[in-house]
């Protein structure tokens, strides 16, 4: 197994379960999505203004690029499948993933622990609201990032099992055979 296949271009064979751990990161980004922009129309009405939101709604928009992107590329046009630029993208969301959830589960411990006071303000059932939808983000997004590492995994492996093909590596000469002539030889015909 040699590194030289994660710089090399075009689709490497992905194992089968690839394409659904894709999707389903695309799933469940669609779902933070919906969830994150909840909470940030609760937020932008208090006192309190995290920042998790909006971050979330960018992850989610992140990932759908980069993954949506790397199957489309993969189906639609394969020639274009730069190895490294998608490791790179998923490398960036596996880090996006993990600081959106950690800091959504600390921002929901935060927001949550104000439900231990006998308050009866107005306020109290939207921060609540607030802090649940914040905590389920911080739930799926930490399931999200586990399966944004296995497609790292799966995509580094499949890459690194491939070898660079020889189309690819004649592109200049646009496929045609090398010859052993040096310029300025002239070629006789042989019989």
């Amino acid at each position: 197994m040699s590194a030289r296949g994660l710089f090399a271009r075009g689709v490497p064979p992905f194992p089968k379960f690839f394409t659904y751990i894709v999707g389903l990161i695309i799933l469940l980004s669609i779902i933070i999505l919906s969830l994150a922009a909840y909470a940030e129309s609760l937020s932008g009405n208090y006192y309190y203004e995290s920042g998790v939101p909006g971050f979330l709604l960018f992850v989610s928009i992140w990932s759908w690029l980069v993954y949506g992107g790397m199957l489309a590329v993969e189906h639609y046009a394969p020639r274009f499948y730069y190895r490294i630029a998608f490791l790179v993208g998923q490398l960036l969301s596996a880090i996006f993933w993990i600081s959106g959830w950690a800091w959504a589960a600390s921002s929901a411990d935060y927001i949550l622990s104000f439900d231990n006071y006998s308050s009866h303000d107005s306020i109290r059932g939207a921060w609540k609201a607030f802090g649940q939808t914040i905590a389920a983000c911080a739930g799926v997004g930490a399931l999200v990032w586990v399966l944004c590492i296995v497609a790292v995994v799966a995509f580094c492996s499949a890459c690194m099992r491939s070898s660079v093909s020889e189309s690819a590596a004649d592109i200049e000469l646009a496929g045609a055979p090398k010859s052993n002539v040096l310029p300025g030889q002239a070629t006789s015909p042989s019989s």
